[in-house]
């Protein structure tokens, strides 16, 4: 008989729970600045600009259908390709330009500028964290969507269907252009394929605003300004196997990897830069009367300072190796070895809350009455560009969410659901210039 061992949450944390996807963590008062707050707080009062801002509110409905509708298309990780194309049919359908799917699997579509602005993306991605054969069903209760994905990110999506269709609407003459972007690979193992695809091949963005869901609901809508690094590896463990009884003194695969998760889950790391570990996937083993010739493990390692998770990652590389010498001093063998494979790199980052694509998004909220907020560190889409230099954050695609990545648990609700939206479309309208009313806010210095 085959046996296999899986431990699918092994956790190993020392600093707490594993961040949780979008936890809300924002800062009272953000700093504002006058030379981007201003110039967002005329442009909000220009009436093509209210009329676009009132179209989303209005068509909140809309928005919730087309979530439903999008959520339930299956996208796992790799696996995106339906939902890709019925994201670019939505993409066609309203107008957009040079829609197309790119060779990574990404749909994308363009609002055309006049030419005198910079080029800005605004991405949701499309994939979730759950194998094909999840259910889908939704369900609604208590005045909240059930089901997996709807939250993260299926509303997302919805979101930046309904800012293109309320650009069109208002007739908006933006100065540089927009390009709506439905990407692949955010998910785990993806290892944000879809957006490092994208910036090798697309030199011409020069700032980029990714959705996500976030916990804040009445809150606020906080912005992601913080990308959490990440480095993440498959450890194979190898050795010679054998009968349990009649090859007993041989080392094992599997006690070695023991060894190894030991000394790891000894490990002691700070919380200001804050770093995580996690021992997330164990698997090895041929049969009960079998000492085992091979096993694995998937580690996963979080920081958003660049140096501490380089520490922790070297740390993480020795206990394992100590682990394997234990194993072959207890048995006197020389036979165990290990072989790290790097399976995820996203690039830790940081934007200055004087940026002034966070500024212009803080202002966004601002000038329509809201409370400004600022969130804690991420692991997003927004990771990449950052760590490239190019301005990015994150943001929300509005209303309130919880459960997220949990197929049980995972919910949406369209608590204040517009605001989202339209803090988004204001946003990228002061990052790209609007013709005749205001030019780009990208490249303000103070």
């Amino acid at each position: 008989m085959h046996a296999s061992v899986r431990l699918a949450a092994l956790s190993t944390l020392v600093t707490g729970t594993l961040v949780a996807s979008f936890a809300f963590a924002a800062e009272a008062s953000p700093p504002l600045l006058p030379g981007i707050n201003e110039p967002m707080n005329k442009l909000v009062q220009q009436p093509s600009i209210r009329q676009a801002l009132d179209f989303i509110e209005k068509n909140e409905a809309k928005t919730v259908a087309n979530t439903k509708t999008l959520n339930a298309i299956p996208a796992p990780t790799f696996q995106e390709g339906k939902r890709a194309s019925a994201v670019a049919e939505r993409f066609k359908a309203l107008g957009l330009e040079q829609v197309h799917i790119d060779d990574a699997g990404n749909a994308m579509g363009t609002y055309k500028g006049n030419g005198s602005g910079p080029t800005i993306m605004l991405a949701a991605h499309l994939d979730t964290v759950y194998p094909t054969n999840t259910d889908l069903t939704l369900s609604e209760r208590d005045g909240r969507l059930y089901a997996p994905g709807i939250a993260d990110n299926a509303r997302s999506l919805a979101a930046i269907l309904t800012i293109v269709e309320a650009m069109k609407a208002a007739k908006i003459q933006t100065d540089g252009d927009i390009i709506f972007c439905g990407n692949v690979g955010e998910e785990g193992l993806g290892d944000l394929k879809g957006v490092k695809h994208i910036f090798a091949e697309h030199k011409e963005i020069k700032a980029f605003v990714g959705l996500e869901p976030a916990l804040g609901g009445d809150a606020g809508e906080p912005v992601t300004y913080l990308a959490t690094g990440s480095r993440r590896y498959k450890i194979n463990f190898k050795g010679p196997g054998g009968h349990s009884y009649e090859a007993f003194g041989l080392p094992s695969a599997i006690h070695a990897l023991g060894r190894a998760v030991a000394r790891i889950d000894d490990l002691r790391v700070t919380t200001d830069p804050k770093v995580t570990f996690n021992v997330g996937v164990i698997e090895g083993g041929q049969s009960v009367n079998t000492i085992a010739g091979s096993a694995s493990m998937l580690v996963d390692m979080r920081s958003e300072d660049k140096t501490a998770l380089q520490r922790i990652e070297k740390q993480i590389l020795a206990a394992v190796q100590q682990g394997v010498e234990d194993t072959n001093q207890r048995w006197n063998s020389t036979a165990i070895k290990a072989e790290p494979v790097l399976i995820g790199d996203r690039p830790a980052g940081k934007m200055s809350v004087n940026s002034p694509i966070v500024q212009v998004a803080l202002a966004a909220a601002a000038a329509q009455g809201r409370k400004p907020a600022l969130d804690s560190a991420h692991s997003t889409d927004a990771n990449l560009p950052m760590s490239l230099g190019i301005p990015a954050i994150t943001m929300s695609g509005g209303g309130s969410s919880s459960g997220i990545h949990s197929a049980k648990n995972e919910w949406w609700a369209p608590v204040n659901a517009h605001i989202g939206p339209q803090n988004v479309l204001l946003t990228i309208l002061g990052l790209s210039g609007v013709q005749g009313i205001q030019a780009s806010l990208l490249d303000v210095t103070h």
